[in-house]
């Protein structure tokens, strides 16, 4: 198993937190949080990739003991696809993609997430939705070319329309460690008040 963590680089990331963050503090946070979304994976594989178009990531990537993948075109499923490709031709057989803005994350989704695929080496798909349903914050492929990314707007139901063409097993895996994304100003409001119970 390899898990995937895409990345657009500390500058590019949390743009929409302008509002709330100036751009040292958005470049923090970014930081903080890839730490700590690449800490969690390391817990359950030794096998954790960055794919980011941004080189100087790997300094964190590296101290993480993760790898960087440095993404040669744009666009975030442009970069899975590379992703992929590299994970294939190393003989990888399943692939577990997670955003690196996931801050109350912990070991447990993962191998949750995980363990949703069918027993064996039978095919499968296993989604893990945001907190409004709509988008992906996990996804977890067996084998890793099993259906496209289709990440962007809508994409949990963009991915089930691909589980459904591929006429693959597929389950949602819903955990609030998954689900919670800091991406806006309410996000942020809500995890520096919640905390843990986001």
């Amino acid at each position: 198993m390899r898990i995937i963590v895409p990345h657009r680089g500390l500058e590019a990331a949390k743009t929409r937190l302008a509002p709330s963050l100036d751009p040292s503090e958005r470049v923090m946070l970014a930081s903080q949080l890839l730490q700590r979304v690449l800490r969690v994976a390391r817990e359950v594989t030794d096998d954790v990739v960055v794919i980011s178009p941004s080189r100087p990531l790997a300094e964190i990537v590296e101290a993480s003991g993760c790898r960087l993948s440095v993404q040669r075109g744009m666009g975030l499923n442009e970069g899975l696809d590379q992703a992929r490709s590299d994970a294939l031709m190393e003989g990888i057989e399943t692939l577990v993609i997670l955003h690196g803005d996931l801050p109350n994350l912990r070991a447990d989704d993962i191998r949750t997430l995980c363990g949703a695929l069918p027993d064996g080496d039978g095919p499968g798909v296993a989604i893990a939705p945001d907190r409004a349903g709509t988008g992906t914050n996990g996804l977890a492929l067996r084998p890793p070319g099993v259906i496209g990314f289709r990440f962007g707007v809508g994409s949990f139901a963009a991915h089930a329309a691909e589980v459904e063409r591929a006429g693959v097993p597929a389950v949602a895996v819903n955990r609030a460690g998954l689900a919670f994304d800091l991406d806006t100003p309410e996000d942020l409001a809500r995890w520096l008040e919640l905390g843990d119970a986001a």
